[in-house]
């Protein structure tokens, strides 16, 4: 059965109604449609068992056209072959195989589908109270429960779910908070992605310590000068191997070959005199700078310990007369500038001057002087620290001039002993050659070693990019729930006044999408009422979901929409109005050709009205001499 335009090899017709009396089978379709997507469901008929072996099913998930086949035979098939092709074309595609079960497995079909319409990898939580309770991944028959509207569900007093299991309900209003963004816990997933970032983070932090530590104390020099490094050995290695080349072409002996060597090894041992010169020269001042510091970690205790003596005793004051050695009854003083023990006259400055203030005169300068004594040990002390840091790499280089000294003597050496001086001078290319290449690989490894730093660094910011992201995301402002219920409601009412609800009035959908009509519950409606408030909420809900392109299948499947109305409906009935549905079909047609295009509805109709037959895909018989006769064309007694 295709559900495409007539005449078209792709695409989908808005509207697609199957038609026919009962026992036909058309029911049936939407079982295997459902089967098809993931469900567990495998219609149980044994004309179907019979002649079934499996059902294919070719669906547009996303913008790519897939065939999911499920076996038929026996029990429910436990996996599904998928295709990314058409029915047509999956001989020359790629198939795959994806587990029924569990419906929350990330590999299993059911994520798959969702995935479509961005809902896969969603937790549903086992209670909206509780923080620390269990929760369950969203599956796609979680989904039916909203696109598909099976018979039972039109005239039923539990059309939310509301009624039945707890869990049911409650994880079909959570389907619906989902698809519209105003789910609950939303806010807990964000949390939950930025606590696994932030942890990322902090181990990739602990990482990039332990790399820096390790270059810092392997290859001090630093990036630069170790990338330096190598490109001068490098071009020293092209000029040796460039000499040894030369050097075997020629193949004789020269005096200029012992001469070359013996120039090698003055110019070695100057270089390796100046940096035993440069080494020495820099442990004499830090020998030198130490003995300073000592010294003025000396003055800072002497000077210590005259601002605790000045604290710890009292100046020196005069209580005894020096010529009697009675006490004197007042302690001498200075009066209108002569001194009250001698007479003696005393200078302005000296008048002004208390003993008191000389005192404290004297403890502000000492204050002073250590404060300058302790600036001038640190400074001190940092000047010597970069001085042994200097000095260690002075002592490497003059072990590494003394190497090359010691290498030149020896080849100065050699020349005695080798039979012709240019074999000499070749052993002394490839000894530089081989000391060039350790050296080059080593410095190599140093830039390896901060090229690791820079990458942890690197890794470091984009973990505190994605950290900030799911920050903004968390403080982003999300669709309100109010407003969601509000524009289903509106749609709700709209849709019953289209629809010609008999004495319409206080039409709603409340908080827990309960729809109420003429101000009560819609479980006090008549038969007929509750047929068409169920037709009017699922096609708000769907309507509404696809205008605000919320996470949602765009597809809508009703099973008899005619129940209970029009001549289905007991004479006396309001509802004994064939317009009503009518006007179903004329609301859904309006609104698939204006703000629905690209959205999907199939019904399941007995007798659909004239007006639409040009939308039936099949109208199956039930007479053996009128095909079809029914979803299986032969199973006719």
């Amino acid at each position: 059965m295709s559900f495409q335009p007539e005449g078209a090899t792709d695409g989908y017709r808005p509207l697609s109604i199957i038609a026919g009396p009962s026992l036909t089978g058309k029911t049936t379709i939407v079982d295997f449609i459902a089967y098809g997507l993931g469900g567990n469901y495998l219609p149980p008929h044994d004309e179907v068992r019979t002649n079934v072996r499996s059902a294919l099913l070719e669906v547009d998930l996303g913008s790519t056209s897939t065939v999911v086949e499920r076996s038929a035979a026996g029990a429910e098939s436990s996996f599904a072959t998928v295709w990314q092709a058409t029915l047509n074309t999956t001989e020359a595609a790629a198939e795959r195989r994806y587990p029924i079960e569990p419906t929350g497995a990330p590999d299993g079909l059911s994520q798959l589908v969702l995935a479509s319409s961005g809902l896969d990898g969603i937790r549903l939580s086992d209670s909206v109270v509780k923080e620390d309770t269990g929760s369950a991944m969203l599956s796609i028959r979680d989904v039916f429960r909203v696109m598909i509207v099976t018979n039972d569900r039109l005239d039923s007093k539990n059309l939310v779910f509301e009624h039945g299991n707890f869990m049911v309900g409650q994880k079909y209003r959570q389907t619906i908070e989902v698809m519209f963004g105003v789910y609950d816990d939303e806010e807990a997933v964000l949390a939950e992605q930025q606590k696994r970032v932030a942890l990322q983070r902090t181990k990739e932090e602990a990482r990039l310590d332990a790399l820096t530590v390790t270059a810092d104390r392997d290859h001090p020099d630093g990036r630069a000068v170790l990338q330096q490094r190598v490109d001068v050995l490098s071009v020293e290695l092209a000029s040796l191997s460039a000499q040894l080349r030369t050097l075997d072409a020629q193949r004789r002996s020269t005096d200029s070959a012992s001469t070359e060597i013996r120039r090698t090894l003055e110019l070695a041992q100057r270089v390796d005199v100046d940096a035993r010169v440069r080494v020495r020269d820099r442990e004499s001042l830090l020998t030198r700078l130490d003995a300073l510091r000592l010294q003025y970690a000396d003055d800072r205790r002497k000077l210590g310990f005259l601002l605790d003596a000045q604290a710890l005793f009292d100046p020196l004051r005069v209580t005894v007369c020096p010529v009697c050695f009675n006490t004197l009854s007042e302690a001498p003083s200075i009066i209108d500038g002569t001194c009250s023990l001698s007479h003696h006259a005393v200078g302005q400055a000296a008048d002004e001057l208390s003993s008191d203030e000389a005192t404290a005169g004297s403890a502000q300068l000492v204050s002073s002087e250590l404060r300058a004594v302790n600036g001038r040990i640190s400074s001190l002390t940092d000047y010597m620290t970069r001085l042994e840091r200097d000095r260690a790499l002075l002592v490497r280089e003059a072990a590494r001039a003394s190497h090359r000294a010691v290498s030149a003597a020896a080849a100065v050496d050699a020349i005695t002993d080798s039979p012709a001086p240019w074999l000499a001078l070749r052993d002394r290319l490839t000894s530089e050659i081989s000391d060039a290449k350790l050296a080059r690989q080593a410095a190599e490894t140093g830039v390896k070693a901060w090229d690791w730093v820079d990458k942890s660094e690197a890794l470091i910011g984009q973990l505190q990019r994605e950290y900030d992201s799911l920050s903004s995301q968390r403080r982003r402002n999300r669709p309100d729930r109010d407003s969601i219920v509000k524009l289903l409601s509106d749609r709700f009412a709209a849709i019953l006044a289209d629809i010609g609800y008999p004495k319409l009035s206080d039409a709603f959908i409340n908080t827990n999408f309960v729809p109420y009509v003429r101000g009560l519950e819609y479980t006090n409606a008549s038969s007929g009422g509750m047929v068409v408030i169920a037709l009017a909420w699922n096609l708000a809900l769907w309507e509404i979901s696809y205008e605000q392109d919320a996470n949602a299948p765009g597809l809508l499947i009703i099973d008899s929409p005619q129940k209970n109305l029009g001549h289905n409906a007991s004479p006396d009935d309001d509802f004994a109005d064939a317009t009503l549905v009518d006007r179903f079909y004329a609301h859904a047609e309006h609104w698939l050709a204006t703000e629905g295009q690209g959205a999907q509805l199939i019904v399941v109709d007995n007798s659909p009205p004239p007006s639409v037959a040009h939308n039936v895909v099949i109208r199956f018989t039930r007479r053996a001499d009128t095909p079809p006769y029914g979803l299986i064309h032969d199973a006719v007694s």
